[in-house]
């Protein structure tokens, strides 16, 4: 540890951004301080702070290599507590409306866990780090500022035993990983500054999510399944994992005015709503699957961007994580995102103390700004009511995306390709390299004959 950069720091968080960004400061700073408003669980339970720690959550393969190299070991233990390893071809059923992918070796691979584990697995060692200490129970209620530089953050206690009293914790950096939910803007107009620009693109997808008993592996060749919408023509999709534990997740999706159903009555129509999909691969999964707890529901998946890195900003404050960038949660790559943005701050960092805080922003902008352009490309048009709506260009694009997908679903290499993009593994002009876009760009100008 150099500690030379900073002396305290203050983290307001304890999800895995925060956590990852403890980790960061640790080498940078002779202590941290994470404060949540949660009592944070002894062992991998859900919590409140996390309200989608419930339902199916995906670490990309990019994530996945960033994680290992914070906390070295961290995939064989999660191995060592049951979390299979998906190879995203060869264990994964991939339904389109074009088609399904091949099943091949891919080597671009998954650690199928769930949320609540692969946050205490983490936690775990950001607890051990001698320079870090967690406040739990304890809200950021505003920054403390002077002369345009923050120098700590005000807080409460939501334990009850002082009944809200505020303190002062003074810092030389504040970070804020609170995720969606983030105060930051408001702090910042308390403050004089302008609350930084906003894009929003909601596709008006929800999700709902219900745990299961994993059937035995004999006659089983998937770890993985998922079922892509085909909108416009139906708006329904899904996918179901085997994780830890001898359980399997599934989920199930809709857009706009089709939603699956949830709460503690929902359960004979969650199963009813996957018999819709446009592949049977997920109902047939489910028939007859033993069900181990009710299904819940997630409505908040609209994609929000907060441009800090065109905002003016004071000393001493930045914004990382999902109170920057969030994602629509049912691309499964906001953990992915998370380590993206500590591996920015780590860089930054090392960088030196000079203006790091203008450059971290930026610097975590353009490490998330390819997911966020192909993320928001796809859930744009789904925002629309119809085909219609895209204008004719629109329609042309929506087109050429669909013959390269049917491309994949009858070329390992292109199936590969598309595997990567989603993975962050690969920038998505993969996607757009000569021998699969012109083809399927020459297709799309011919009239679809019907299937």
């Amino acid at each position: 540890m150099s500690g030379g950069t900073f002396g305290r720091a203050v983290v307001v968080g304890a999800g895995i951004s925060g956590l990852l960004a403890a980790r960061v400061l640790s080498e940078h700073a002779s202590g941290v301080i994470v404060l949540d408003r949660d009592a944070l669980p002894e062992g991998p339970h859900d919590r409140r702070g996390v309200p989608q720690g419930r339902h199916l959550h995906s670490l990309a393969t990019r994530g996945s290599q960033l994680l290992e190299g914070f906390f070295p070991g961290l995939d064989a233990d999660l191995a060592r507590k049951g979390a299979p390893l998906v190879d995203q071809a060869l264990d994964t059923v991939t339904a389109f409306p074009e088609g399904r992918l091949p099943r091949f070796r891919s080597g671009i691979t998954m650690r199928a866990v769930s949320r609540s584990l692969l946050e205490r697995e983490v936690r775990r060692r950001v607890e051990a780090l001698p320079n870090v200490r967690f406040s739990e129970r304890r809200e950021a209620a505003g920054l403390l500022h002077s002369k345009g530089r923050v120098f700590g953050v005000l807080t409460r206690d939501r334990d009850g035993s002082g009944r809200g009293v505020p303190e002062e914790i003074e810092a030389d950096l504040v970070v804020d990983a609170s995720g969606n939910a983030s105060r930051a803007p408001r702090w910042l107009s308390d403050l004089g500054y302008a609350a930084p620009e906003e894009e929003v693109v909601d596709a008006r997808l929800g999700y709902a999510t219900r745990w299961y008993r994993a059937p035995e592996p004999e006659g089983r060749d998937w770890k993985s399944l998922a079922v892509l919408p085909g909108w416009p023509e139906n708006p329904r999709g899904g996918s179901l994992r085997i994780v830890e534990g001898g359980l399997m997740t599934a989920v199930l999706l809709g857009i706009g005015s089709v939603q699956p159903p949830s709460g503690p009555e929902a359960g004979d129509q969650f199963e009813a709503y996957a018999e819709l999909l446009p592949s049977d691969a997920l109902a047939a999964a489910l028939r007859g699957a033993e069900p181990v707890s009710p299904v819940y529901g997630y409505r908040r998946t609209a994609n929000r961007r907060r441009r800090y890195e065109r905002a003016r900003m004071p000393e001493g404050f930045v914004v990382t994580g999902d109170a920057a960038c969030v994602l629509n949660p049912s691309y499964g790559q906001g953990m992915t995102l998370a380590a993206l943005s500590a591996e920015a701050l780590a860089r930054s960092l090392a960088k030196g103390r000079s203006g790091f805080e203008r450059r971290f922003q930026r610097a975590q902008a353009r490490a998330v700004s390819p997911a966020w352009r192909t993320t928001t490309a796809s859930d744009a048009q789904w925002a629309r009511g119809s085909l219609e709506e895209l204008g004719a260009l629109g329609r042309y694009a929506h087109r050429v995306s669909g013959e390269v997908i049917r491309t994949a679903t009858a070329d390992r290499r292109a199936a590969r390709d598309l595997l990567a993009v989603k993975n962050l593994l690969a920038s998505p002009l993969r996607l757009a390299r000569p021998a699969l876009i012109f083809p399927a760009a020459l297709r799309a100008t011919k009239p679809r004959l019907p299937a």
